[in-house]
């Protein structure tokens, strides 16, 4: 059963993260920037708990591995959860959840840049946990 209105956050070691599509450099650096100003992590990494998949935030998956993090926070959750939802980027149309197991998981393959977007509902919480906290 999944709780309607609270996500689990955990810290989770990036090198059991999956990236899922491609991104785009010039966003990393930009978001680098912005965490290096902060100081902190804001916003947690939606993923598929049991394989690490990254359902929305590969641009702040890579920012972390580039800053030298060892550990993000994350919303664990599952493609079964009804909170939930994902769209073709381009024409908003319902995507196959099992496409992106078998594609991530099975075929090792990534997307191209911009091809789902993932919803949740109720939108995900902020964090803040400093830097150094995700560098251990």
């Amino acid at each position: 059963m999944f709780d309607s209105m609270t996500y689990h956050i955990a810290l989770t070691p990036v090198q059991f993260l999956l990236p899922s599509e491609n991104i785009d450099m010039s966003n990393v650096e930009c978001l680098m920037e912005d965490i290096c100003r902060c100081g902190c992590w804001t916003t947690p990494v939606p993923i598929e708990r049991e394989t690490g998949i990254i359902m929305d935030g590969n641009h702040r998956l890579r920012a972390a591995t580039e800053l030298g993090l060892k550990h993000i926070p994350c919303a664990l959750l599952d493609y079964e959860d009804p909170r939930v939802s994902v769209y073709h980027w381009k024409t908003g149309q319902p995507f196959c959840k099992n496409l992106i197991m078998q594609t991530i998981v099975t075929q090792k393959s990534l997307f191209p840049y911009k091809t789902t977007r993932h919803l949740f509902q109720p939108a995900l919480p902020s964090v803040s946990v400093v830097l150094d906290e995700l560098m251990r």
